[in-house]
């Protein structure tokens, strides 16, 4: 995705004008994808409360800053693209043509791979995770899950693994800077594999090893498609 910029010296003023327009524009975007997701929240909130059977909420505004929580993030994700071009828009004035081009791609990378991460937490993590960390209770002591909390968990869960899947865009905008090469990455591949499940072991509830593969084996996929991207975009 290309952004055309003029290259000339840009004024302090001219410059908080410019982050003063594109801050209104990404906020602008995130109201009105929330706006759009307000009218589905129910159903999502359903969908989501599917692997523990059902959700409470214990006080009487919580069910809607619940639903609301829901429709921002939602808002966020379809506002995503939009927002990620206007921080990039302005930041990329500070960088030679010839970065901005060979990095542009950044761009969609970046938000296929966050709603990649997302999905794997949502579909394949979270129930996974919830049966597991439930089967602790015992007959006298039965779970009796707070939407609010629920819905605090599973959003967690899902902006660690859409963060956790932008380690290939790092990888590469790092060697693209000549901050690293893939050389070094590649001797470093155990280290890589061995950091990938100790963070996964911490960003996973639990001891649950399902959910804990889960997160490592795409890290380390992850961390072999950087190299692979490396070796051929040379």
């Amino acid at each position: 995705m290309a952004v055309e910029l003029e290259d000339r010296e840009m004024t302090l003023v001219e410059h908080l004008e410019e982050l003063r327009t594109r801050l209104i524009t990404a906020l602008a975007s995130v109201a009105v994808g929330t706006v759009v997701a307000w009218s589905w929240t129910g159903e999502a909130l359903t969908w989501l409360a599917r692997p523990v059977g059902g959700l409470v909420f214990l006080a009487p505004t919580e069910a809607f800053f619940v639903r609301f929580k829901l429709a921002l993030f939602a808002g966020f994700m379809l506002a995503l693209p939009v927002v990620v071009y206007q921080v990039w828009a302005f930041t990329a004035r500070a960088l030679g043509e010839r970065v901005r081009r060979n990095i542009s791609f950044l761009i969609p990378a970046s938000y296929l791979l966050f709603i990649a991460g997302v999905l794997l937490a949502v579909l394949v993590v979270v129930p996974t995770a919830v049966k597991f960390l439930v089967a602790y209770g015992t007959e006298n002591v039965k779970p009796l899950l707070s939407a609010g909390e629920y819905v605090a968990f599973v959003g967690s869960l899902a902006v660690a693994f859409g963060a956790v899947f932008q380690l290939p865009l790092v990888l590469i905008l790092l060697e693209r800077l000549g901050v690293v090469n893939r050389a070094a990455l590649s001797r470093q591949r155990r280290v890589v594999y061995f950091a990938g499940f100790v963070a996964a072991a911490m960003m996973t509830p639990g001891p649950d090893v399902i959910s804990q593969l889960a997160l490592a084996l795409p890290i380390a996929l992850l961390f072999e498609l950087s190299l692979l991207v490396m070796r051929f975009s040379r």
